[in-house]
C-alpha cells in the first residue's frame, strides 16, 4: 500500500511525488481510502470540514489569501450565527480571478495582514476580526474580538491599526463600533453576547470578572458579572461548561460560597440572551429586588471585592 503524503490535504503532485499515479488516486477515492475535496485536492481525513476545505481551496488556488469567516475558523476563533457554506478569500482588488465554490472579496492587503497557518496564507487576526466585524452581526464581531483580545492573540493597538488602514470601506463604522464594544475580560461567547444584551432589555450594566473575598481576606471565588449596587452576581453559563459532575460539584460549591457571604446569584444561559430575553430580564429584576431586600433587611455584606 502506497504511503499517503505528509500533509492532510494534498494536492495530485504531491500525491505523484510519493508513487501515486491518477489510476491509485481514483482507486483509493473509490474504496473510501482518500476523499477527493475539489478537483485536483484530495484529503486522508475521512469527514469533510470547513478547514479541510479551506486549506483545498487554498493549495488549488495559491494566489487568494483566505479570509473573513474561514480565516476566524482557521484562527480557532468562535463564530457565532451563521457557518460559512463557501470557502471565503480575498484576491486583490483589480483581479479578474472566478473561482469555483469560492466566495471571493476583492481588496487590498498590506504585508502584515497576511500570515501563515497550515501552510496555506490567510488574514492575520487582526485583519480577520476587522474584516468579519464589516461584514456579519455585532454580537459575532465583539464575539471573537473578545476571545482574540482575553487570549491575547491581538491587541486593542493592531485592531485599530486594520480599521485606520481602511477607514472608508464599506462596513467600517460598524467594525469601530464593534472594536468599541470589545472587552478583553469576557471569557466565552455567551459573556460577550450577555454583555450586550443586558443593556438592551433596561438595565444597567454590570462590571465583568469580578473576584470576591470574605472578610479574612480569602478569596472566595470568582463571578462573570456583578452588580455593586444590588449586590447580585450574574453567572453567564447554563449548563454546557459543567457536563462532568465532579466540575458541576465544584461549581455549586462555589456558588454556594459566595451566597453564604450575602450576595444574591443570578445563572443564564444561551437560551436566554436569544429567544429568551423576557425571561433573563425577569431573572435579573427578581435577583435585583432580593439584593435590595437583603439590603433593607440590614443583613451584612460579607463580601469584599
Amino acid at each position: 500500500m502506497r504511503q499517503l503524503p505528509d500533509p492532510t490535504v494534498f494536492t495530485v503532485r504531491d500525491a505523484e511525488a510519493c508513487g501515486w499515479t491518477m489510476s491509485a488516486l481514483r482507486n483509493a477515492v473509490r474504496h473510501g481510502r482518500i476523499v477527493r475535496v475539489r478537483q485536483g485536492v484530495y484529503t486522508s481525513v475521512p469527514r469533510r470540514s470547513h478547514r479541510v476545505d479551506t486549506v483545498a481551496a487554498a493549495r488549488n488556488y495559491p494566489d487568494c489569501t483566505v479570509s473573513h469567516r474561514s480565516a476566524a475558523l482557521m484562527h480557532d476563533l468562535p463564530l457565532l450565527g451563521a457557518q460559512p457554506t463557501l470557502v471565503e478569500v480575498t484576491v486583490a482588488p483589480r483581479s479578474n480571478a472566478n473561482l469555483p465554490r469560492i466566495h471571493v472579496h476583492r481588496a487590498q492587503l498590506r504585508p502584515p495582514d497576511a500570515v501563515l497557518v497550515d501552510g496555506v496564507a490567510v488574514t492575520s487576526i487582526a485583519r480577520t476580526l476587522i474584516d468579519v466585524a464589516r461584514h456579519r452581526r455585532l454580537a459575532t464581531a465583539v464575539a471573537a474580538i473578545d476571545a482574540a483580545l482575553q487570549r491575547g492573540l491581538t491587541t486593542y493597538e493592531e485592531l485599530d491599526d486594520v480599521v485606520r488602514s481602511c477607514w472608508n470601506w464599506p462596513g467600517i463604522a460598524r467594525a469601530r463600533r464593534a472594536l468599541h464594544l470589545a472587552d478583553h475580560r469576557a471569557e466565552s461567547p455567551l459573556e460577550s453576547v450577555s454583555r450586550l444584551v443586558i443593556p438592551r432589555l433596561g438595565l444597567p450594566a454590570p462590571e465583568p470578572q469580578i473576584t470576591f473575598t470574605d472578610r479574612h481576606g480569602r478569596i472566595v471565588g470568582r463571578g462573570d458579572f456583578y452588580w455593586d449596587e444590588f449586590g447580585v452576581v450574574g453567572e453567564a453559563d447554563g449548563r454546557g461548561k459543567y457536563d462532568e459532575r465532579p466540575v458541576l460539584t465544584a461549581e455549586k460549591d462555589r456558588q454556594e460560597e459566595l451566597e453564604d457571604l450575602g450576595l444574591v446569584a443570578v445563572r443564564w444561559g444561551w437560551r436566554h440572551v436569544q429567544g429568551g430575553q423576557h425571561i433573563l430580564r425577569t431573572k435579573l429584576l427578581n435577583g435585583f429586588e432580593r439584593g435590595r431586600r437583603r439590603d433593607r433587611s440590614r443583613f451584612p455584606r460579607l463580601w469584599t471585592l
